[in-house]
């Protein structure tokens, strides 16, 4: 019997190790997939899905000037979307147009880099067609979802990243928004 429960134990242990070993191959393999998805639309100039079965894909190419991590931004920012990478708000602007271009990611994952930026720091968005957007960070802010609501309809091309709030938080987050916004650089300031 006691053979048993240490079989028992080495097998749950075991799927334990296995489970924990895909997730980050499937981080892995799905950033493999998501970066030939980004290459390909860059040179067919058209939506193109990591997988089949993907309900989103790669819109945007984001890098903090600082640390010169680049980030792949996703169509939409349903869970789904957001458990790959930044997701784009549906309703918000694409870079270049007078409004605001809205992305949201997990403060524990993509954004766990958004509370060390400061005002003055750049942003870069590249678009598919290559073009080059430049944001210069105006503000960070901590709100509250259920009574702050982001514009999206603005004169400036505005670019405003937001996640969960405390950044750096262990426990599940609750309605307060850390909200990092620039200004495109050639557009008056604020």
């Amino acid at each position: 019997m006691r053979h048993l429960v240490l079989l028992g134990i080495l097998f749950l242990g075991l799927a334990e190790f296995s489970y924990g070993m895909w997730i980050p191959a499937k981080a892995w393999l799905s950033q493999i997939l998501l970066v030939r998805a980004w290459q390909d639309s860059q040179l067919s100039h058209t939506d193109i899905k990591p997988w089949p079965w993907a309900d989103t894909w790669p819109v945007l190419k984001m890098t903090d000037s600082v640390s010169n991590q680049s980030l792949l931004v996703l169509q939409g920012d349903s869970g789904q979307a957001l458990a790959f990478g930044p997701g784009l708000n549906s309703q918000s602007y694409q870079p270049g147009q007078p409004g605001n271009t809205i992305i949201s990611a997990h403060r524990d994952t993509h954004f766990n880099f958004l509370g060390q930026l400061k005002i003055g720091q750049q942003l870069r968005l590249e678009d598919r067609n290559r073009h080059h957007h430049i944001y210069t960070i105006k503000s960070v802010d901590i709100v509250d979802s259920r009574k702050t609501r982001i514009g999206i309809a603005t004169e400036q091309d505005m670019l405003t990243l937001v996640t969960c709030y405390p950044v750096n938080g262990i426990t599940p987050a609750g309605s307060r928004r850390y909200v990092v916004t620039g200004i495109r650089e050639g557009n008056p300031a604020i």
